[in-house]
C-alpha cells in the first residue's frame, strides 16, 4: 500500500491563517492529520525563507543545476547577501566573546 504524502508548502498560507485565528498547532495538525512537530516546523522554515527574501537572497531551485543557472547578476547578489550574513554572524561571535 502506497503511502499518501502531503506536500506542506501547499499548506503553509493555510497553516498561518489559522494560527492568526488562534488555532493551536495540535489542532492545525489534527485537521491535516500531521503531528504539531511537523506544523512547528513547517512555520519554521517559511518564516527562514521569509527573512532570507527580506534580506535580499533570490532562493534557487532544489535538484540538480540546470546548464544554465541563472544570470551572473542573481549568482552575485546571492553571494553578497550569503557573505553579509557571515560578516553579521562573525561580529556578533566576536563582540559575545569580548573581543573588539
Amino acid at each position: 500500500m502506497p503511502r499518501a504524502y502531503t506536500k506542506m508548502e501547499n499548506l503553509a498560507e493555510e497553516v498561518f491563517r489559522r494560527k492568526e485565528e488562534g488555532e493551536t498547532n495540535r489542532q492545525i495538525g489534527e485537521s491535516y492529520g500531521l503531528s504539531k512537530k511537523q506544523i512547528k516546523q513547517l512555520a519554521s522554515r517559511q518564516n527562514r525563507k521569509r527573512r532570507m527574501i527580506e534580506a535580499g537572497y533570490m532562493p534557487q531551485p532544489k535538484g540538480r543545476p540546470r546548464k544554465d543557472a541563472g544570470t551572473e547578476e542573481a549568482r552575485q547578489n546571492n553571494e553578497l547577501v550569503q557573505l553579509r550574513m557571515t560578516v553579521d554572524l562573525l561580529r556578533n561571535f566576536l563582540s559575545e566573546a569580548g573581543r573588539r
